[in-house]
């Protein structure tokens, strides 16, 4: 076994292609109300799914990808310890077939990289959200890949582990893109991932899809947690996700550009009187982990000309992956938490037709901490052309450039 300090940020594990790096994660020096660190993107396609995992979750299967390197951030508490079983299992490695058994915390500060072709299962993931940022691969005339389903599942106590070809050809970051969107139109519903396993029926070997019809399809009923939100400028609106076992659910994006950041909402007591507001950017949070506890949303309409203009509000929200919260720009809002709290954060850039504007932050800076007890009853006028999706996707390779 290989055991994974928690400051450890890079490692390799034994298995060429199987390592730890270090995620770009910034502390957030902001304002004690505000979230303490952002975990960006990772260089590559800027394409990320999230996969949640309930108390009761337990993997009774392994995993090879065929054309997809899996890049995993393990987000929940630190003091979680996960064990990772792998098994080369692509055909010619020199390594074929050798096992590594790896234990580590959860971290937001690192990710681990599977490369394509090689059997992985965990241990321990119960109350964990994974981070996966996947790099996609296609070849021709690979029998072992599937396009509609590139993962081929093993079980655990399986004798022998398969031996499979692996796609060779990255895919450019334009089809990562469509292919997000493709993600997104399958799952305007919710729907169940099938599964393929490699069988030998009558002396032959091929792959067979199961069509998982026992799972429960909502678990905990969300029209509750989708009606409690009644805010000017607020809208909870269900995420885009598939069910991809009992109690766990993959997210994908909400927005076309597919880029998300990681923000960490430190436990907060009470006390903070900052609000802060966008006013360029419309914001998409989900809440990951701490699934069922409550946090307290409130906000202050600061949008010139809105009929609820000074108006405060505030709500109950669940924590509940499968609910993303949306909140206009000009919205100043604050979260309130009793626990430390991990959420996905994606935005929409708007501009006005009339700039560079002096009365609007820069694009980057657009966060501004205001005082709700001593505002100006003059507010900028917010700006209605939504920015195309590229734009915001050049804005975070950007960021990551300054690193």
């Amino acid at each position: 076994m290989i055991t994974i300090e928690r400051d450890v940020l890079t490692a390799e594990l034994g298995i060429e292609g199987l390592r730890f790096a270090e995620n770009s994660a910034v502390a957030l020096d902001v304002d004690p109300g505000w979230f303490d660190l952002k975990v960006r993107s990772s260089p590559g396609p800027l394409v990320s799914d999230f996969v949640t995992h309930g108390p009761e979750f337990a993997y009774s299967t392994s995993g090879i990808h065929i054309g997809q390197d899996d890049r995993l951030t393990f987000f929940g508490d630190p003091d979680r310890i996960i064990d990772g079983y792998f098994t080369d299992c692509r055909a010619g490695s020199p390594t074929l077939h050798k096992h590594v058994h790896a234990r580590f915390h959860a971290s937001a500060f690192r990710r681990l990289i599977i490369e394509r072709g090689i059997a992985h299962t965990f241990d321990g993931l119960a109350g964990i959200v994974t981070r996966d940022e996947p790099v996609w691969y296609s070849s021709e005339n690979n029998p072992h890949w599937n396009v509609n389903n590139d993962l081929v599942s093993v079980l655990r106590d399986a004798e022998a582990p398969p031996v499979v070809e692996v796609n060779q050809h990255r895919l450019p970051d334009s089809l990562h893109e469509y292919m997000t969107r493709l993600s997104q139109a399958v799952l305007g519903e919710p729907r169940a991932y099938s599964t393929r396993f490699l069988l030998r029926i009558a002396g032959k070997e091929q792959y067979v899809m199961f069509q998982e019809n026992g799972w429960n399809q909502e678990g905990r009923d969300l029209a509750a947690i989708l009606s409690a939100v009644d805010m000017p400028g607020v809208q909870a609106m269900r995420s885009r996700y598939a069910i991809t076992g009992k109690a766990s659910w993959t997210l994908v994006p909400n927005t076309d550009t597919g880029v998300a950041d990681v923000l960490r909402l430190p436990a907060q007591r009470g006390g903070a009187e900052a609000m802060f507001v966008h006013r360029r950017t419309r914001k998409w949070y989900s809440l990951l982990t701490n699934e069922g506890s409550a946090v307290r949303l409130e906000t202050l309409d600061l949008r010139a000309g809105s009929a609820s203009f000074g108006q405060r509000a505030s709500a109950q929200l669940t924590c509940d992956p499968r609910v993303s919260y949306v909140i206009e720009p000009g919205i100043a809002y604050r979260f309130v938490t009793p626990a430390e709290l991990y959420c996905r954060s994606e935005h929409e850039v708007f501009v006005s037709d009339d700039e560079p504007r002096a009365d609007l932050p820069a694009f980057g800076r657009d966060l501004e901490i205001i005082d709700p007890a001593n505002l100006s009853e003059a507010q900028p006028d917010i700006p209605d052309l939504r920015c195309p999706g590229q734009v915001v996707r050049q804005m975070a390779r950007f960021e990551l450039q300054q690193v």
